[in-house]
């Protein structure tokens, strides 16, 4: 079943009209100006304007990569062309090699089009400075503008006034432009004024001569449009030699670069408006494979216009619009060459003037007079005076440069460094001693994490070294967080080694966590920057998750201070665990009397999610791990326990279902106090242990209320 966006309909036959009527004088007046540059008549140029139409229209709308897009020749590619064409003709080069050159310069565009499209580069193109594209475009239309005056002028260039009849040509391109612009407004936009000034702009030639001594010349007319049988235009392997290859793959270059960003934006503007989606890879590969034809048969290229774009669709074309005005333009050719008599240059070079016109973009004054947009208007400018006065392939490059060094800049002087935190505001979730604790409290300066976010490449990886190096001193610890870290360049693996370095060299530690596999790490980071650099050896700590990093952080620390710690095959007394530590003798000998005594071996679980809890665990040896797990082999480790430590307080004071799972992580022994044994008691020995078990309890539940303040107050600032 043909979806319904497909369908034909009598709409799309008037969309097709409308768009080859805008696209027409603009096709014939770009071939003109561009085979008159090469020596051709402006009847063949004029041919070459409606071959490159027909192709592109009939290939790009047969397979219909975005709906409602008029293809057509258009300003860029001409007036990039034409520089190459002038600057050949200087050094006497004949027009057959010219054209063939223009053949050739087509062809490897569709080709890199072709390339950079399979590619992703049609991903890149949306990377480029708005104000770039606006220099080139403006830059394009000053072109045009200057390119009709040369036409139009006859080279006259002195205070010398020009007669009526030398001033003929000039007086009716500047009606028609006027035209251009009073019949949308007349009409409140229902004739676009590329079709008003082509059938106004051609009764006032023919109007005023009638009242006039003016005489009409044939060379101000087209003259008849040759059949296609007749010409001899194409692509030739004969003087393939003297082919300036060069010039060649530069304009080509120039042009894909040109060409891929305006059918991008004209497809945008289509979508607007039509509500569809185009497919942009789809898009340029059929551009591409149009300039290819058009290249072989030495017609004009081009790629989306978007003023006959809009017209089309504000007619009603959609999927086959552009179809009907290929169509539209081939009848043309095949049966009406004849009128091309009638057709006055100065008309086509009018429209195409006042086409440049709507290209000149006077938004870059206003950018001039505000202080954040001045540097925005500077670069486009610097594109317009390049075009102008070198050529558009230089500008082009200069464009490509500009918008590589504001891609760095942007980056380098955005911050690298998301968030800086310390020991002293961020533990991890493994519970220590209160010795451990006021040490961590008093040195939790000397850990220091960098959350890291954004690219890390040659222009921001230098940045972070020095970041980094302010910080390395001796006994600093250091973790780079990398988990909002997109990108990472070689160069950036390279100072991150020479950081490393330097750390070790200074007496700090160094700790990396989240080097994620979208970095290109895979499983080993040290593997991957042995790659790097086979020399130097990655000896640094890495760590999947930042509880893990800031655990070996601190235990690192606490040993930096003389604490021992405890070794996974060590026991302490239950009298010595922090549950008891400020208990008399007596509430320890009732604790003693009411617990049990448990052993676990590795791995074995203590208790799992869903079960019911009424009991405080007492670690004597080895070390217990509360994880929830989020699904079979996936969790997030919720708390890390030690011997002297202990948990389950909220199970104690209110029985309940679990809500993580604990495992031992090697072996372990724990003391047991259950909530019932305690109520067990008689009244006398429960007011003995009530205080002390209240008070330990809640000091407890306090911390952890204030810890989690802290880290709501932090993410906040953040």
């Amino acid at each position: 079943m043909v979806e319904r966006k497909n369908r034909f309909s009598i709409n799309d036959i008037i969309g097709g009209f409308s768009g080859a009527a805008v696209a027409l004088p603009q096709s014939m007046g770009l071939g003109i100006v561009l085979f008159s540059a090469m020596g051709y008549s402006a009847s063949v140029g004029a041919m070459a304007g409606l071959i490159g139409a027909i192709i592109l229209l009939l290939v790009t709308g047969t397979v219909g990569a975005s709906i409602g897009v008029i293809s057509a020749p258009n300003g860029p590619m001409t007036m990039l062309i034409v520089g190459v064409v002038s600057a050949m003709a200087l050094d006497g080069v004949s027009s057959d090699l010219m054209l063939l050159t223009l053949s050739a310069i087509l062809i490897m565009t569709g080709i890199f089009q072709i390339i950079f499209a399979l590619f992703g580069g049609a991903q890149l193109i949306k990377y480029i400075p708005y104000p770039v594209v606006v220099g080139l475009v403006t830059g394009v239309g000053i072109l045009m503008l200057k390119s009709q005056w040369s036409l139009l002028s006859g080279g006259w260039n002195s205070f010398v006034p020009l007669s009526l009849q030398e001033a003929y040509p000039l007086i009716i391109a500047l009606l028609t432009g006027l035209i251009m612009i009073v019949v949308p407004k007349m009409t409140k936009n229902r004739v676009p004024g590329a079709v008003g000034g082509l059938f106004v702009g051609i009764a006032f030639f023919y109007l005023l001569s009638s009242f006039t001594v003016v005489a009409i010349e044939e060379s101000w007319m087209v003259g008849l449009i040759p059949s296609i049988s007749s010409l001899h235009l194409g692509f030739s392997f004969e003087n393939i030699d003297a082919l300036p290859l060069e010039i060649i793959i530069l304009s080509s270059l120039a042009l894909t670069v040109l060409g891929t960003t305006d059918s991008l934006v004209t497809s945008l503007l289509a979508d607007s408006k039509t509500r569809e989606r185009h497919n942009s890879k789809k898009e340029i590969v059929v551009q591409g494979s149009a300039e290819i034809l058009i290249g072989m048969v030495g017609g004009l290229g081009g790629w989306g216009t978007k003023g006959a774009t809009l017209v089309a669709i504000e007619a009603g074309g959609r999927r086959w619009s552009a179809v009907m005005a290929g169509v539209f333009f081939l009848l043309l050719v095949l049966f009406a060459g004849f009128a091309g008599k009638y057709l006055p240059i100065s008309v086509l070079a009018g429209i195409v003037a006042m086409v440049g016109v709507g290209m000149i973009d006077m938004n870059i004054l206003t950018w001039l007079k505000h202080r954040k947009t001045r540097i925005d208007a500077l670069v486009s400018l610097l594109v317009i005076i390049s075009i102008v006065t070198f050529n558009l392939v230089t500008a082009v490059g200069i464009g490509v440069v500009i918008s590589i060094l504001l891609f760095v800049g942007r980056h380098t002087r955005s911050s690298i460094i998301h968030r800086r935190v310390t020991g002293k505001n961020y533990r991890s979730f493994c519970a220590r001693s209160n010795d451990a604790l006021d040490i961590l409290d008093n040195d939790g300066d000397t850990i220091v994490l960098y959350e890291l976010e954004g690219d890390l490449f040659f222009a921001t990886a230098d940045k972070l070294r020095t970041h980094i190096s302010e910080e390395i001193t001796e006994e600093k610890i250091i973790i780079l967080h990398f988990r909002r870290v997109k990108y990472i360049d070689m160069s950036a693996m390279i100072v991150l080694l020479q950081v490393s370095q330097e750390a070790s060299e200074k007496g700090s530690k160094l700790i990396f966590c989240h080097l994620h596999r979208g970095l290109g790490f895979g499983k080993k980071a040290s593997k991957a920057f042995r790659h790097v650099d086979s020399k130097q050896k990655f000896t640094n700590k890495v760590f999947r998750d930042t509880d893990r990093a800031f655990e070996y952080a601190e235990n690192q620390l606490l040993k930096l201070k003389g604490y021992k710690m405890l070794a996974e095959d060590r026991e302490i007394t239950v009298e010595n665990n922090n549950f008891c530590s400020k208990m008399n003798a007596e509430q320890k000998a009732l604790i003693r009397s009411i617990g049990t005594i448990h052993t676990l071996k590795k791995h074995e679980v203590l208790f799992d999610k869903g079960e019911h809890g009424a009991s405080l665990f007492l670690l004597i040896k080895g070390e217990i791990e509360i994880r929830l797990y989020t699904d079979k082999l996936e969790y997030k480790r919720l708390a890390k326990y030690g011997s002297g430590t202990y948990f389950g307080e909220i199970s104690f004071v209110n029985p309940g279902p679990r809500v993580a799972q604990a495992i031992a992580l090697n072996k372990v022994n724990l003391f047991e106090l259950k909530r019932d044994a305690l109520l067990q008691l008689d009244e006398k020995e429960q007011s003995k242990l009530a205080l002390a078990l209240l008070f330990e309890i809640g000091t407890t539940l306090s911390d952890e209320l204030r810890r989690s303040a802290a880290d709501i107050h932090r993410l906040e600032q953040w």
